[in-house]
Parts: C-alpha cells; structure tokens; sequence
C-alpha cells in the first residue's frame, strides 16, 4: 500500500521504516492472517492496538473505556510474548515493562469499574451493606476519574516511546518455529500456575493462572486464521477460564471493599452479603478449575511439537517480509 501524507507525518510513523502505512486503513484485527509474514503482522497489529489504546482514552464513558484500553495494551503484550523467542532479551524486557507500567497508571479505575459491575450482578444483594459499599467505590472512582486527562497525556508519552522502539525489532527472519516456541513457553507457564493455583487456592494464586490463561488465550487469538486444529477449542477454554477467574478476582475485590466498612454496618447485613459473594466465589473456582484440568491436559513438550507441525503445514505463514 503506498502512503501518500506529508514526509514529515510519514517519518513520525512507526511503520515508516518498513515501508507500510495503515492510517487510511480499516483495522483488520488481532489476528495473523494466512500467507502473512510474522514482522508484518506484528506491525500491523501493534498499531492497531496502540491506536485503540489512544482512542478509547478520548472516550467519554471512561469506566468502559480504561476497561478496553487496559485489554488492548495486555493484548499487546501477550504479542510480545508469542514471539519472545525471536527477540533480543534487553529489548523485550524494556517493552514488556513499559507496556505494563502503561496499564498499571488505569489500573485503580479499571478494579473500581469491574468492582461495581460485579456488585450488580450479585443476586438479591439490596441493603445497607451493598449501598455502603458502592457509594464508596463510585468515591473513589469519581476522583479518580478527574486524573485522567493527566495519565493520558502520560500514556501517550510512553506509547510514543513504543512505537519507535518496536520498529527496530528484528523480525524478518522469524517463523513458524518462533512461534510455536512462544505459544509453548506460554502454555508451560500457564500450566504450572493451574498446578500451584490446585494445590493452594489463593486470591494471589488464582490471579497469577489468570493472567497466564489470557495470555495463552490471545496467543491462539492471533493464530486463529492459520487453522492449527484444536486451535479454536483451546481458545474457546482458555476464554471460558479467563472469565471464571476474573469474575471470582472481581468478587474478591469487591468483598475487600465490604470487608473495610464492616465496622460500621450492622453484623446480619454484612454476613448476609459475605456469604452470597463466598457461596458465588467457590462455584466459580470448581468451574475453571474443570476447565483448567482439560486445557492443560497436554505435556508442554507435545502441545509445542503438534502446534509446530501445524503451524508449518500448508505454507500458512509466509517466510519473507
């Protein structure tokens, strides 16, 4: 596609120095499409979700908004990670530090948005107990609210940053290989969590297979157009656990919060609301840990070798740029 704006917007671009233009461009999507080389496809879509992350911060609804910004950045660097393998360590580190520094300056209004979302779904949860409860976080998520066009101007800032640096990356010559590898490492991290989160069910441990669970799930995300088999149900599973989980974390934090005004609230109002949130947390828990025993079923040594295999058969990741 030839670019056709002014030099001097051009030479801002990140993809200026790989010839691409994508501004006049509809987004595709978070995908690696067949016959396309894996450093066109990283800077495809890098952009795009880097320009996302931008446009949702403008957004007036800002709860929802920080809610996707944050989602595009993890998407980012779940990117990042699939393709470790073929990345010079210092450089990798550095973005993969940024990109989370960036999502961690929305994190407070992101847990105060999923918060009173989840304290909505509670069923019959009226009373002083839930009332206390959100006009508290609805507080603090008002004040932080007022901040962000600050943060904003700092994400944007470190984004700047990203983009030039990501340019740089060396990845005309990866392949199938590198990627299969870094689905692999993924896989094998998100394993072990699933094991120790087994063994020792705490908030901490369960957040931690979580987070792996998303990353093997936007992995697969990326390699959906290239048609690995199982490769949609391993996606379907790795959502599902990711759902599960973030709606018992959601739960937690939101038990926090009760837990911080119980001292003023009326005993049977806060063990009525304890309960129903516990009795909904362990329910959730048995569900993904059921998932969980059927997604990391598979040695990591055979998962990497079987995605390899498929990755590579049909020529559905070109070799050059």
């Amino acid at each position: 596609m030839r670019c056709t704006r002014p030099l001097r917007e051009r030479q801002n671009s990140l993809w200026f120095g790989l010839g691409l233009c994508y501004s006049f461009a509809a987004p595709m999507s978070y995908r690696i499409e067949k016959g396309e080389s894996l450093a066109k496809a990283f800077g495809r879509i890098a952009a795009e979700e880097m320009d996302l992350v931008m446009r949702q911060l403008g957004r007036r609804n800002r709860g929802e908004a920080v809610h996707s910004a944050r989602k595009a950045l993890k998407r980012l660097r779940a990117l990042l990670r699939s393709l470790r393998v073929a990345l010079p360590k210092r450089l990798f580190r550095a973005e993969n530090r940024r990109l989370a520094a960036a999502g961690r300056k929305f994190s407070p209004l992101r847990d105060l948005h999923v918060q009173l979302r989840a304290l909505d779904k509670l069923p019959a949860s009226a009373g002083p107990a839930r009332d206390r409860v959100e006009r508290q976080l609805r507080r603090r998520q008002s004040s932080f609210i007022r901040r962000i066009p600050a943060l904003r101007k700092t994400v944007r800032g470190m984004l700047g940053a990203s983009r030039l640096s990501l340019a740089s990356l060396p990845l005309r010559k990866a392949g199938a290989a590198d990627l299969a590898s870094g689905l692999r490492r993924i896989y094998k991290q998100g394993r072990a969590a699933f094991k120790i989160a087994r063994r020792n069910p705490t908030p901490r441990n369960l957040h931690e297979w979580r987070k792996k669970a998303r990353l093997l799930g936007h992995g697969f995300e990326l390699i959906a157009a290239l048609g690995p088999a199982k490769g949609s149900s391993v996606l379907h599973s790795a959502n599902k656990l990711t759902d599960a989980l973030g709606a018992n974390h959601d739960l937690f934090m939101v038990l926090q919060a009760l837990r911080r005004e119980d001292r003023s609230l009326p005993a049977a109002d806060f063990r009525l609301l304890d309960k129903r949130i516990s009795r909904r947390r362990a329910t959730l828990q048995k569900h993904a840990f059921k998932i969980g025993a059927r997604l990391y079923g598979e040695k990591p040594g055979l998962f990497g070798q079987r995605l390899d295999r498929r990755l590579r058969r049909g020529g559905r990741l070109h070799s050059k740029t």
